[in-house]
């Protein structure tokens, strides 16, 4: 019975990628926006439709670990990941730097 809506919300995303309508498709606190081109903004990371599709398919999962590997995928794309491994890194030099000189 829970896979009647979730297969409703995936037929309204593909009506959304087919058609021309271009206002902004939210879901799950994802903000997917269509570009000039035959691309697809997904917080500002760019994907294919295929792509996109995939992602989608995976945001709407019931698996709690297919849907953090997408939000991890988007923060891949939109550079958010590498700026926070960045952040982590840093942290971690002062950490074993404060660790070192005592």
């Amino acid at each position: 019975m829970k896979t009647e809506p979730r297969k409703l919300i995936f037929e309204d995303f593909d009506l959304w990628l087919k058609t021309r309508f271009t206002d902004i498709f939210w879901f799950r606190g994802h903000k997917f926006q269509k570009t000039e081109g035959e691309d697809v903004l997904v917080d500002g990371g760019l994907f294919s439709k295929k792509e996109v599709r995939e992602l989608f398919g995976m945001l709407n999962s019931g698996n709690p670990f297919t849907r953090f590997n997408a939000t991890i995928l988007i923060w891949e794309r939109n550079g958010f990941l590498m700026k926070m491994i960045i952040s982590l890194a840093f942290i971690a030099l002062i950490l074993l730097f404060i660790r070192v000189r005592r």
